[in-house]
């Protein structure tokens, strides 16, 4: 975005200006005034209500760093540090990746999992954000939830999204899945693990490029990391209890083979919202009922 330092600009020029930086973008216009928003500090409508208003240089300056990025492709969330997510907002940076709408699917289902009336123990393994964590934790104030994560970083966003929306229960911890648990036993067991593969091109060519590499790629098959929570979460789960992990839109009957292989039953897989296979779901079976 060619500069404007030094040339008066008004909010309404300057959004302009932006939206045919970023076009072809179906979402040019929109990003511009949230990025814009951002960088006056104020929220859209603040906006619309002052174009007319000129802007101030150090305000202008950052704003074009910020559409020069957008260019780029890096995500709008990533730039205002903010993303939303079962209508809430969470703090996000580079450490960790973006919550998704498809989430919002395995969090549903966890929580139908879960009872509102007693004590449960929940662990989320790689947390990242802490999002999962913290919704569980405000739908199920019985809930006590582990949330771990290999990531430092990632856990010190998860640290400051508990505090943003204070909740208590939910304790993080710093392992590679299951491995810092001990002989420590849960009811739920939840996972958005890494499962792209390792050669996908939208490593490389898409906006999560951006995201963290960690977080994202599952090996070679993207199935790396689904193998090791599946056969250690097994371990952790109490009679009765559930694992449940996201996965690939084209990875539902490979994971529901891994759950049986680990002794689990009842393994179902239930579709987004746009009809693909994303969330996978299995019992430890309690031992009277194995061999009914």
């Amino acid at each position: 975005m060619p500069s404007t330092i030094g040339t008066p600009a008004t909010v309404a020029e300057l959004i302009k200006r932006a939206d045919q930086v970023l076009r072809p973008s179906d979402s040019s216009r929109l990003d511009s005034e949230l990025l814009l928003a951002h960088a006056l500090g104020c929220d859209r409508l603040a906006v619309y209500r002052d174009g007319n208003c000129d802007v101030a240089p150090d305000q202008r300056l950052q704003f074009e760093g910020l559409v020069r990025a957008r260019a780029s492709g890096q995500p709008v969330a990533q730039l205002l540090g903010t993303a939303e997510f079962w209508s809430l907002s969470f703090h996000i940076d580079a450490n960790v990746l973006i919550p998704r709408p498809e989430t919002e699917l395995l969090v549903a289902t966890v929580l139908d999992r879960i009872p509102r009336s007693h004590p449960s123990m929940i662990a989320d393994l790689g947390t990242g954000s802490g999002a999962i964590a913290v919704v569980i934790a405000l739908e199920r104030r019985n809930a006590t939830i582990i949330a771990s994560d290999l990531s430092t970083a990632a856990l010190a966003v998860a640290r400051r999204n508990c505090d943003i929306h204070c909740v208590t229960q939910v304790y993080l911890l710093r392992a590679n899945w299951m491995d810092a648990f001990g002989e420590a036993k849960f009811d739920i067991i939840v996972s958005n693990p890494p499962y792209v593969c390792a050669g996908d091109p939208l490593l490389s060519s898409s906006a999560i490029r951006f995201e963290p590499s960690l977080a994202l790629v599952g090996g070679d098959d993207g199935l790396d990391a689904l193998r090791e929570l599946v056969a250690q979460a097994t371990v952790h789960l109490k009679p009765g209890g559930c694992l449940l992990v996201e996965h690939g839109y084209n990875q539902g009957a490979i994971v529901r083979r891994l759950f049986y292989k680990q002794g689990l039953q009842r393994v179902t897989t239930a579709p987004d919202l746009a009809g693909l296979e994303r969330v996978t779901f299995g019992e430890m079976v309690r031992a009277a009922e194995r061999f009914r």
